[in-house]
């Protein structure tokens, strides 16, 4: 629904011209220059015997003259109508019409009104008249051209926020002379601005209206009014915009409702008097205060009692009894609200100050007065007697609101209120009338439309459903959410909720209840934990209670009775309910009691090999030994520690601090460990193990090498390592130790990347001979030097292949040291009888390989011829004899 809204408005009907209509003759008048001027029956009926009323008509331009066309004119005998050239029935009349005296066109010559006067007789009625009116424009034309920023609308409406300024300039087009003219802005608050430039600020919702006035050197002014219209948005309702909980506790979630709607605006035709007026002491004397109404159409009338809301007095008085009030239309009908006399006796009404000397005001109440079913009495009828206050509220009056059909809406309404009797007194601070929105013009109405409405985003909403959102704060404290509107004058207005979210409540789960066995029944008591459970939260405020399941602690239904002396068989798991008793919230706590027996597993001794300095101790880490010692026990569950002796171990006290990397301080050393429960250090059990530092093996020296090279070529020195075996071990059993060769010290000492025999030795290399001990894997390494020689090579001059074991064969002493020597043997007819070369070398042993006698034994005694052919660029080739004897 929409709601409405009445603001006063106070000029905003007064100057608009009348629109083309029927104008019945009545007491008043009216500015226009058009419609239809006819009898008090209008265009069908009758007037009425013993009629005498006066009616104005004017222009609104001063400088016009009004004329009206009589069209029909049926008169009783006796019955007149006078006119007079002004705005006032006196002096003498223009003319006096009657039943034989017919008017045709009446027009003013020295003012822009008119004014009628009707006298009907006691008997005799007839048809009445009717008359066009038009006014007479006396001056040129002059046309103004308005513009605005904002810029109007279509519909020619400016349409602004709330607190927007509007900037005014105008132009003008007069049609014979513009030299003198003066033009100036009117505002409809009374304020004049002189030029063509104007700006307005407009803080409040309302139509306000904006007239560019331009006037010749004769006084002629343009003919249009209310150049420019504004309508100030209205600020929407947002009622039903809220949360379902206004305080809710740290961590919970609520829901809060966005509604709003536009609101409209409708002038208030009938602004309320305010101000203290004084009723004093008086015996049937009348006091009248009395509303201007305007704004409606000319000639509208009161038509339906519904026509009328309802009006209220905001008054006191110490005595009901004295009071006669009543309500009088602009055409003298009237209701009575209290007639007297009226038995309300000493019933006061508001708050007076019930003493006559004392002549200040006292508390008003708000006495509403409708025909609505909130009303069931008149003020009368709910009269309490002697001292009692008559409450504010709803209440009838004595006549019915259909008393004043017939009567016009324009004009003074009045209140009016008879003190009958001396003494007491009181005071009225307001009294106002509401007429039914719905009669009230349009032009005097609008509601912006709703363009869209949305949460602000926030990072607390969690859901969105439609208008609605859940929230989840995340800080305590006030926390506070935005809902917007954003209406179709492009105004934006926000709403904010704000919700109280309680402390967080910072308790945690303790750690488990240890029980140090696997079975049995126990009692263990639980409040030994409520100190940890509230992780420093004052004990005062927060109450810790335990139950058998998390939804019993979540009702505070069936807490256990002897927390102190809880009984178990078994592992089992408690919820502990921590009250917060200063915002009644809480939160629940998982308590684990568990059986859990502690084991030490134990575990073979760590040996360490001592280093080369033979001291006898080395860094062990302890920490090795402690997935051994857990077994199958958790790392998570339990923690070990190292000590020096059993006593430190039991009090836990003294724990090695460098487990990782631990010098030993005597050798054997026995290192002991306590193994706890990682949440009950008091549940444990020790063990022990011993560390030992093993000795080096004992290692020979070996003697330096100095021999010919295997190839002369690369300086090489084939060297069979296993040779040096012995000197390595110095007389210990080789079948307790390994031997392996390295050729740098660093291989020596890691074991990696052993020689292989025969390792090709270069001259001046370092060789180092390392010994393990095969059940300790402790070691030690010695080095010798390795020199290279190139050595000559020496060539017999015979030899004896008869096999006695000396000088079998034609060995060549150093004619390895070249890798691609060739050998060719020739008898001395110059036939080949051997080759051989370096790659399948073998000592010519007197038996042919090529030739003729190939493989048939011996060759016979004699002397034979060879080449050797070193195929190096640095050494000639031999060519020489051998002497072959047996």
């Amino acid at each position: 629904m929409k709601k409405l809204l009445l603001l006063t408005l106070s000029l905003l009907f007064t100057a608009t011209i009348a629109t083309a209509q029927d104008f019945p003759m009545a007491d008043g008048s009216i500015v226009t220059c058009s419609g239809t001027f006819s009898d008090s029956g209008g265009p069908t009926a009758d007037y009425q015997n013993s009629e005498n009323s006066i009616f104005t008509i004017c222009s609104p331009f001063d400088t016009d003259f009004m004329s009206l066309n009589f069209t029909f004119w049926d008169l009783g005998v006796g019955d007149i109508l006078l006119v007079y050239d002004g705005d006032m029935a006196t002096g003498s009349p223009l003319a006096v019409y009657s039943t034989t005296n017919v008017p045709g066109l009446i027009t003013s010559s020295a003012t822009n009104c008119l004014t009628f006067r009707f006298i009907s007789g006691a008997t005799g009625v007839a048809d009445g008249w009717q008359a066009a009116v038009l006014c007479i424009d006396n001056c040129q034309t002059i046309a103004n051209t308005v513009t605005s920023t904002p810029a109007a609308d279509g519909d020619g409406i400016t349409r602004i926020c709330q607190g927007e300024t509007i900037n005014f300039s105008a132009t003008t087009v007069f049609s014979v002379d513009g030299t003198g003219a003066t033009s100036e802005w009117r505002f409809d608050d009374g304020t004049v601005v002189a030029g063509n430039t104007a700006s307005k600020s407009y803080p409040n919702a309302g139509i306000y209206r904006a007239d560019y006035v331009t006037f010749d050197v004769n006084g002629c002014r343009d003919r249009f009014f209310d150049d420019v219209v504004i309508q100030v948005s209205t600020t929407p309702d947002f009622t039903g915009t809220l949360a379902a909980d206004t305080s809710i506790c740290f961590g919970e979630s609520t829901i809060i409702t966005g509604m709003v709607e536009t609101v409209e605006f409708v002038a208030d035709v009938a602004p309320p008097i305010a101000g203290t007026t004084f009723l004093p002491d008086g015996s049937g004397v009348s006091y009248q205060t009395c509303i201007d109404v305007t704004g409606f159409p000319a000639g509208s009338t009161f038509q339906n009692a519904s026509d009328l809301l309802n009006f209220f007095i905001n008054m006191e008085h110490s005595y009901l009894g004295d009071l006669d009030i009543s309500l009088t239309a602009p055409d003298g009908s009237s209701i009575q609200i209290i007639t007297y006399p009226n038995g309300g006796g000493g019933t006061f009404l508001g708050v007076p100050i019930d003493v006559d000397t004392n002549l200040n005001p006292g508390t008003g109440f708000i006495y509403t007065f409708t025909e609505a079913t909130t009303a069931t009495q008149t003020l009368a009828q709910a009269a309490g007697g002697f001292g009692t206050t008559l409450p504010a509220g709803d209440y009838r009056t004595e006549d019915p609101f259909s008393a004043f059909i017939g009567a016009p809406l324009n004009g003074l309404w009045c209140l009016t209120i008879v003190d009958n009797i001396g003494s007491d007194n009181g005071f009225i601070f307001e009294w106002g009338i509401n007429f039914n929105p719905v009669i009230i013009p349009a032009a005097g109405r609008f509601e912006p439309g709703e363009v869209t409405e949305q949460w602000l985003t926030n990072a607390d909403i969690t859901a969105t459903n439609g208008s609605d959102i859940t929230v989840t704060p995340t800080v305590a404290g006030q926390n506070c959410y935005d809902f917007e509107l954003t209406d179709s004058f492009g105004c934006t207005y926000t709403e904010t909720v704000c919700i109280d979210v309680a402390p967080e409540i910072t308790s945690v789960q303790p750690a488990d209840i240890i029980v140090c066995q696997n079975t049995g029944s126990v009692t263990v008591d639980l409040t030994a934990k409520d100190d940890e459970i509230r992780n420093g939260l004052v004990a005062t405020d927060y109450d810790v209670t335990y139950f058998n399941s998390d939804a019993d602690a979540q009702a505070d239904m069936n807490p256990i009775l002897t927390p102190d002396a809880f009984a178990v068989t078994t592992s089992t798991t408690v919820w502990a309910r921590v009250f917060d008793n200063v915002n009644s919230c809480f939160k629940t706590e998982q308590v684990n009691v568990t059986f859990q027996e502690v084991n030490y597993n134990t575990v073979a001794d760590l040996e360490l090999c001592d280093d080369l300095s033979a001291d006898q101790v080395e860094t062990f880490d302890l920490t090795s030994q402690i997935a051994g010692i857990l077994g199958s026990q958790s790392s998570a569950d339990f923690n070990i520690a190292f000590f020096n002796s059993q006593a430190d171990a039991d009090a836990n006290t003294g724990a090695i601090t460098t487990p990782a990397a631990y010098d030993n301080v005597s050798n054997p050393e026995i290192i002991y460990v306590r193994v706890s429960n990682a949440q009950d250090q008091d549940c444990y059990q020790t063990g022990q193990f011993n560390i030992e530092v093993l000795s080096a093996p004992a290692i020979g020296a070996v003697s330096d090498v100095s021999d010919c090279a295997t190839n002369p070529i690369t300086n090489q020195l084939d060297l069979v390592l296993a040779d040096y075996d012995a000197a390595v071990l110095n007389g210990q059993s080789a079948a307790a130790y390994t031997i392996t060769y390295y050729n740098s010290e660093a291989n020596a000492q890691s074991g990696a990347s052993a020689l292989s025999s025969p390792y090709a030795s270069t001259d001046q290399e370092t060789i180092y001979a390392r010994i393990t001990d095969n059940a300790t894997g402790c070691f030690d390494y010695t080095s010798f030097n390795i020199t290279v020689e190139v050595c000559e090579v020496v060539i017999p001059e015979g030899f004896s292949p008869n096999n006695n074991g000396i000088n079998d064969t034609f060995s060549i002493p150093n004619l390895e040291q070249y890798p691609n020597f060739e050998l060719t043997v020739f008898n001395r007819n110059g036939s080949t009888v051997y080759e051989t070369k370096a790659s399948n070398y073998e000592e010519f042993a007197g038996v042919p390989n090529k030739g003729a006698l190939a493989g048939d034994g011996l060759l016979p005694v004699g002397t034979y011829f060879y080449v050797i052919k070193y195929n190096d660029a640095e050494t000639e080739d031999v060519a020489s004899w051998v002497y072959i004897n047996y």
